[in-house]
Order: C-alpha cells, then sequence, then structure tokens
C-alpha cells in the first residue's frame, strides 16, 4: 500500500479516532502536509506509541488540536507549510503543556533555525527528506527526556549535579593497526562510567572503520560527521543529541561512513568539538587513529592524559619511539601512559627491559594475552570488563582506570599492578 494511499485513508478514518476534545491524553498526535513524510511518521511512531494518530496537516491544523482538548504526550509538527517556520510555532509553543514534547518538521536546513527552535522550547527540529532512523533517535531522546525531568520533579534532590573533581581528557593512540587501542578505550570508558561513577563521553574518531560503537553493540551515529563538517552546528545541546547512550553514564560518539568517502577533519570544528565535549562529561575517552592528522595536533595539546597502546615487537618500539616523539613536542604537560598488550612471550617480541630503554621511558601497564575473555566479550557484545570482569585483562584495564581517575602516583599504581599479576 502506498503512503499517498495511506494518506488518504488517515483523512477518511478521522472520524473514528477519538474527538479533540477527549479527556484523555493522547500518546502521540502528529500532522503532516505530504504522502512521503506521512508513512515515514506513521511506520516509526508506531513502534514507539500503541495509539499514534498521524492526520493530514501543518501548523494550522496543530493549533486547533491544541485549542480544542488535552495536549498529547508528544505532538509532531510539519511546519514546511511556512515561510516562517518560527512564527508558525509561536501559537503551538503558547499552547502545549509542560509535559508535552514537541518535535517539528521543516524543510529549511539551519543551524540558525536549530537553535531558535530549541530556545523556544522545541525539543527536536528535523529536516525534510525524513529517514526513519532521525524520527527514532529523536523520539527516544524525547521520551528520555522527559523520564528524566519527571524523575527531578518527584524527587528535586535526585537532580544530577555538576561532576566535581579533575575533568580528563584522555586520548588513546595504537602505535600499529591491530595493537589493542580502540579496545582499550573502549574498555576504560565502560570502567569510568560504570563503576568510577562518572559521567563519560567515548569518542571514536575512525570515522570509516570504527569498531567502538559495533563492540558496545549499539548503533553508530551520523551526527558526528555533521559536526565535524559543520562547526557552527556545535553547542553542548548538539552534541547530546548526536550522541548514543549506553547505559546510565556512557555516551558514544561514533560513526560508520562510506569506506570510499574522503574525510579531512576540520581543525576549528575539532576544538568546538572538544570544548563542548568537556563541558557534557567529566571524563572524554578519545579513541584517535593514526590517521586522523588533522584533529590529532589539537586532541593531544589539549589532552590531560595520552595512552599509547603497542605490542612488544621491533615494529611497535620503532612506531613507540616515533609517536613519543611528536607527544613531546605538541603535548609536554599531558601525563603519558605506556601500555604493552597482548603480552604472551610470543616468537618475535621484544623484552619489555630492552623496549624501555630503547624507548626512553617505562612501560606502566602489561595487558596479558587472553584469547577466552577477548571471545567473551565479542559474543556477548560488551566489554571484556563486563563480560570477563575477573580475568587478568579486566584486572589490568582497572588498574590503568583506577590511576588515570585518581591521579595516584605511577610508581605506586605500577608497584600495585605487578604484585597482581604474579598472583
Amino acid at each position: 500500500m502506498s503512503a499517498a494511499t495511506n494518506l488518504r485513508r488517515g483523512s477518511v478514518m478521522e472520524s473514528a479516532e477519538p474527538t479533540f476534545g477527549s479527556a484523555a491524553q493522547a500518546d502521540c498526535v502528529a500532522f503532516i502536509s505530504d504522502a512521503e513524510t506521512h508513512g515515514v511518521v506513521e511506520t516509526v511512531c508506531q513502534s514507539h506509541f500503541p495509539g499514534v494518530q498521524v492526520k493530514q496537516g501543518g501548523t494550522r491544523e496543530a493549533v486547533d488540536h491544541l485549542a480544542a482538548g488535552a495536549p498529547p504526550k508528544v505532538l509532531i509538527v510539519d511546519v514546511s507549510d511556512s515561510n516562517k517556520p518560527l512564527s508558525a510555532m509561536l501559537p503551538i509553543i503558547a499552547a502545549f503543556a509542560e509535559d508535552t514534547r514537541v518535535i517539528a518538521i521543516g524543510a529549511v536546513n539551519d543551524i540558525n533555525l536549530y537553535r531558535e527552535m530549541i530556545e523556544a522550547g522545541i525539543s527536536e527540529y528535523l529536516v525534510k527528506p525524513l529517514s526513519d532512523r532521525a524520527l527514532d533517535a529523536a523520539l527516544t531522546r524525547a521520551q528520555e527526556r522527559k523520564a528524566v525531568a519527571a524523575a527531578v520533579a518527584v524527587s528535586p534532590e535526585a537532580k544530577a549535579a555538576p561532576e566535581t573533581g579533575k575533568r580528563s581528557l584522555i586520548a588513546v593512540m595504537g602505535t600499529r593497526g591491530g595493537v589493542g587501542a580502540s579496545t582499550t578505550a573502549m574498555n576504560l570508558a565502560w570502567l569510568f562510567a560504570n563503576e568510577h561513577k562518572r559521567e563519560t563521553m567515548l569518542v571514536d574518531l575512525d570515522l570509516h572503520c570504527g569498531t567502538v560503537a559495533l563492540a558496545l553493540d549499539v548503533e553508530p551515529s551520523h551526527g558526528l560527521r555533521e559536526v565535524l563538517d559543520n562547526p557552527s552546528r556545535i553547542d553542548s545541546l548538539f552534541v547530546t543529541s548526536v550522541a548514543t547512550k549506553c547505559g546510565e553514564r556512557l555516551h558514544v560518539l561514533a560513526a560508520e561512513e562510506a569506506v570510499d568517502d574522503e574525510i579531512h577533519f576540520n581543525t576549528s570544528a575539532v576544538s568546538l568539538l572538544l570544548d563542548e565535549l568537556k563541558k557534557t562529561a567529566g571524563v572524554v575517552v578519545i579513541d584517535l587513529p593514526r590517521n586522523a592528522h588533522g584533529a590529532r595536533a589539537v586532541i593531544l595539546a589539549v589532552a590531560t592524559d595520552i595512552i599509547v597502546v603497542t605490542d612488544l615487537t621491533l615494529a611497535g618500539l620503532r612506531d613507540a619511539i616515533r609517536l613519543y616523539t611528536m607527544i613531546q613536542q605538541v603535548a609536554p604537560n599531558a601525563r603519558v601512559v605506556f601500555v604493552a598488550n597482548r603480552d604472551g612471550g610470543r616468537e618475535g617480541t621484544v623484552s619489555k627491559a630492552e623496549f624501555e630503554k630503547a624507548l626512553g621511558k617505562q612501560i606502566t601497564f602489561v595487558i596479558p594475552e587472553d584469547a577466552k575473555a577477548n571471545q567473551a566479550a565479542a559474543n556477548a557484545g560488551k566489554p571484556v570488563v563486563a563480560a570477563a570482569s575477573g580475568s587478568k585483562v579486566s584486572a589490568a584495564l582497572r588498574g590503568i582506570a583506577g590511576t588515570l581517575n585518581s591521579g595516584a602516583d605511577k610508581k605506586k599504581a605500577k608497584k600495585s599492578f605487578w604484585s597482581l599479576s604474579r598472583k
């Protein structure tokens, strides 16, 4: 059945629906002016609400609806029928209830209009052509915000207080591909959020082949690319809205762009993004790929901590020396932690002592090889610290997170880890 048929049928069937004057508050009511958007709204909203009403119309019909009866919990309004979308929304803004979430859908793609809509009280402003994913994400965020507001209303002390103490921006880099930098970043972020109870933002800057979202079993967002391509859109609200929630305190910014799509990092966009991330979360963990040239120097220059993950091979040693030389130049004030990953005494590896002597810096932590724990994590779609909590791998990762979180003396942290690893 075509969307146009659905739209016409919806108009005919309106008489069978509850009247606008009904005292009961509807879950969701939408006023849509075109058949294509109507089909998307109807399909997506039905997965969120059992009694959604999708009607033909726009701002005028929405105003009439609000004037005639109880406002719905979620109101979706097509504002593309107006040359001045914000002005057309003003009567709706004045009329909807405090607990109503309003989503506007328009044809104008303009950051200033988006900000004006949000400042006026609109929950989301989406641009046509409307995608299923964009509307689904908007509805999810609107419902989450409503739940938070309800919890605060019932218990004012439940309102989250600004996080005190040191704010950390942790950049995680690998000397070579496959040494486990992404796995380390993901597990540390999970530990900060779930065991250290800190608001955490995890950012995967490998926009083509990043593995963070896949490993955490969450949907990557198209918003990260949009943020980096359009610095004018960057503010705390927009950054939060494009991040994917992964538990109570962990948010993930990741993408999955086409492999043939050439990406250039805008340094001003990266700098603005970092500023907003630091306002949003107490801990920001960035999985920084080696090929993110435009972003690398900007991120390292403001990082509080830099973790370099390597294997104990000649190639790992060569690249560790090169990275450490670069880090000392661009980030002289950052705490630099070297982590040797997948240490199993395999053939071709360099001894830890020889590696440290050539590098001129100690390896603070060693993560042992544990194929069983890593496989358990992959099968569960969870970090290894959650899927194999009692493993030696998890113990090593907890040691790193504890050191970074507490700011403890590195020598003490090292002693604590080695005593643990010998058990």
